[in-house]
């Protein structure tokens, strides 16, 4: 493995391990409610630059000093947010851009040039596999929604439902378009057995199994429609 991806992934690495396994749940919720103020913010910081430094060397500081810097200021605006899982992730993201920004402004050979730019916005594959993506996560969960708006159940879970649907139509379109036929039936098999212990309402029973067969169905031609135009 050539030395540029090695230091990419110490680099990955010592972020997972500065982020979640030297940081304590009591820094973050310090850090919550004190903002700008709070010691374990700045304690954060230096743990983040100490990894990074250990597991890259010295003679990397410059770059690791630019990331941590902006690991801080990072975490610092996070703070300003609600914790929830979408900041939280909001917040990986950026952490993540950073290091692959200074990856391949250190090393030459993987800077993106306006061709490589072109060539990705001009890849047909690509907005594909983008475009079923998208079709299958909230307007295929509307399509659903109004199909089965008649038979409408009291909700469990706030959007539960939604989320499980967008997770499963992905899992089954993938599947579909490797053929692996058999761990679909899995995953089906494993979601009606869940739902029929969680049904306690014949109604309620009919109205999921009505919204499965819809999303299942939908996930399936988008699956083959995705065979039919990239292979």
């Amino acid at each position: 493995m050539e030395i540029s991806i090695i230091w990419l992934v110490k680099l990955l690495l010592a972020h997972l391990i500065s982020d979640f396994w030297w940081q304590p749940s009591k820094w973050v919720q310090d850090r919550q409610q004190r903002k700008i103020k709070s010691s374990y913010l700045y304690l954060h910081i230096l743990v983040t630059g100490a990894t990074a430094i250990l597991f890259v060397g010295f003679n990397y500081w410059k770059v690791v000093l630019f990331i941590t810097i902006l690991h801080g200021v990072i975490d610092l605006a996070k703070s300003y947010t609600k914790a929830n899982f979408t900041y939280f992730i909001i917040d990986q993201l950026l952490h993540l851009l950073v290091i692959l920004a200074s990856w391949m402004i250190i090393f030459d050979q993987h800077r993106l040039d306006m061709q490589t730019l072109t060539g990705f916005y001009e890849n047909s594959k690509f907005w594909v596999v983008a475009a079923a993506a998208f079709f299958l996560t909230v307007p295929t969960s509307i399509i659903i929604a109004y199909a089965t708006k008649h038979w409408a159940v009291p909700p469990g879970l706030k959007n539960a439902g939604k989320y499980i649907g967008i997770i499963e139509r992905l899992i089954i379109c993938v599947l579909v378009y490797q053929g692996q036929y058999e761990a679909i039936g899995l995953l089906i098999t494993g979601k009606s057995i869940l739902r029929y212990n969680s049904a306690n309402e014949e109604a309620k029973t009919e109205y999921l199994l009505i919204g499965t067969l819809l999303s299942i169905f939908i996930a399936f031609g988008a699956g083959f429609a995705l065979k039919l135009i990239l292979k």
